[in-house]
């Protein structure tokens, strides 16, 4: 019996030992557990770092209406355009909205602008002039793009230094050789409209062809070719012209600074005749265009633009020459 006693002793013992061995292992393993649990809620506290730009400049990229105000100063010293060379310094406030139906590769584009023009020395080219242009682009299959624009221009002036309304539907064909070189076909319907001299009046369409190419370090050249025939309703306005152009653009100091140079001749043939030697010949002018542009962002919604454009024409007609330089400051503010 005693044997018997201190075998139930001995057993007894050993059982108390393994509880204890298993109640020391569930307190390890229930620090550990509550250890990384800690753990877990600290690193969920933590706030989440901050990207490093600023939140008004993501907004800024993730809009597709805006609105702009700009202010434009420029001196001309020759503002008609013609030989008593009237010199005149004018400003243009401005104001326009811009909407796109997509933030990154947008197919419709839409923009109004309103402007009131006021020069010294003249008030033939003081007014109110409004422009409402739109645009379509798509793919249209392999490497060709398709983009149709439109625009109604009101008391604007043009490129012949006209005061007209014009409504212009446009066409454009454009095939990318490849990332970098890319061929453009495009061809317009032009109306012109003058309130004052209906003379003016007429059906300008043109068609041309422009190649582009971008360069190393953002840079981008292009030429251009572009014939069109005005169909005035006075003949004397009648002429067909071809325009021959090439632009430039390159970054200055860094990439937000642009300086851009262009340069145009534009030879003319007029239905008109001029006597020359005492002959009667059609009156031919040709017409050279430098300018260069400056544009170097202030802030994110604030630009600022520098221009200089010089023009000069030649012609069979004496009365017709004239030389001119203009020079302009522009700030544009967007929001």
């Amino acid at each position: 019996m005693k044997g018997i006693s201190l075998l139930l002793i001995i057993v007894g013992q050993l059982l108390l030992s393994s509880v204890g061995v298993v109640a020391q292992v569930s307190k390890v393993a229930t620090n550990r557990g509550s250890t990384r649990a800690s753990k877990t809620a600290k690193a969920a506290k933590k706030p989440a770092r901050k990207s490093r730009q600023p939140a008004t400049e993501i907004d800024s990229r993730t809009r597709r209406l805006w609105f702009s105000a700009k202010l434009e100063t420029s001196f001309d010293t020759n503002i008609n355009r013609d030989q008593e060379s009237l010199n005149s310094a004018g400003v243009v406030p401005s104001m326009g909205i811009h909407f796109q139906n997509s933030l990154e590769k947008p197919t419709f584009e839409i923009e109004y602008e309103v402007g009131l023009h006021r020069y010294r020395n003249t008030d033939k080219w003081n007014r109110t002039s409004h422009n409402l242009q739109a645009s379509y682009k798509h793919h249209l299959f392999g490497r060709w793009y398709s983009r149709t624009e439109g625009e109604v221009s009101l008391k604007g002036s043009s490129e012949d230094r006209e005061l007209n309304n014009q409504y212009v539907l446009g066409q454009q064909f454009e095939y990318r050789l490849n990332s970098n070189n890319r061929v453009q076909l495009f061809a317009a319907y032009r109306l012109k409209r003058d309130p004052l001299d209906s003379g003016n009046n007429a059906i300008d369409p043109y068609m041309g062809a422009k190649f582009v190419q971008k360069l190393a370090g953002h840079k981008r050249w292009e030429l251009s070719y572009r014939y069109d025939k005005n169909r005035s309703w006075d003949p004397r306005n009648r002429y067909i012209r071809w325009t021959y152009g090439a632009e430039f653009e390159t970054p200055v100091f860094n990439r937000r600074n642009h300086l851009t140079f262009d340069l145009t001749y534009k030879p003319r043939l007029y239905a008109r005749t001029v006597k020359v030697n005492g002959e009667r010949v059609p009156r031919r002018d040709q017409r050279w265009a430098f300018g260069a542009l400056f544009e170097r962002p202030l802030r994110r919604d604030l630009t600022m633009a520098v221009l200089y454009k010089y023009e000069t024409r030649d012609s069979n007609d004496p009365d017709k020459k004239f030389n001119s330089h203009q020079a302009g400051l522009a700030f544009t503010y967007k929001w």
